[in-house]
């Protein structure tokens, strides 16, 4: 059995909605003027005995915000985010798939939890992120952990796997 519409049958297709859109407008529009003309007749027939309450307007409020700017200095929205928070972040630039690398993020973690620094995980795998961090350094080899200070400088780059005593003293000389 053929899956595919005929040009023919296209065309009977779209003549027929055209029809039921035009008979629609039409049911709309008629409906519309119906209900007009009644509305008008009892107006006029019908005497309007309307009691006016009165009430007092109350001044409207404006509220001026504008919206907040946020200077990535070309690295990834979350580090920056977490920069607004922490004068020094660690970012941590894994592939989820490899075993040593979540030993590696998991140490890069707890030597920013112990100077109470910022913490970033970025997957590679994930677009926008990764390639934030590709052109601010260039080809990065995965695990890497970048110290970054709230300027935008990254003041430690470390290649492959680091402990997190490494990562509290790069942290503690970024400050």
């Amino acid at each position: 059995m053929n899956a595919t519409l005929s040009t023919r049958q296209t065309r009977l297709v779209a003549m027929l909605v055209l029809v039921v859109v035009a008979v629609g407008g039409y049911l709309v529009v008629t409906k519309n003027r119906a209900t007009t003309q009644t509305a008008r007749t009892t107006a006029s027939t019908t005497p309007a005995v309307t009691n006016h309450a009165t009430t007092t307007p109350t001044p409207s409020k404006t509220h001026t915000t504008r919206p907040v700017t946020l200077h990535t200095h070309g690295l990834p929205v979350p580090v920056a985010r977490a920069l607004q928070k922490h004068s020094v972040v660690v970012v941590s630039v894994t592939d989820p798939q490899g075993a040593d690398q979540n030993f590696t993020r998991s140490e890069a973690q707890a030597g920013a939890n112990e100077m109470k620094a910022g913490y970033v995980n970025i997957d590679v795998f994930h677009q926008r992120p990764g390639t934030a961090i590709l052109r601010k350094l260039g080809v990065v080899d995965t695990p890497e952990i970048l110290v970054v200070k709230r300027s935008g400088a990254v003041t430690a780059q470390f290649k492959g796997f680091v402990d997190r005593d490494v990562v509290a003293q790069a942290v503690a000389d970024a400050r």
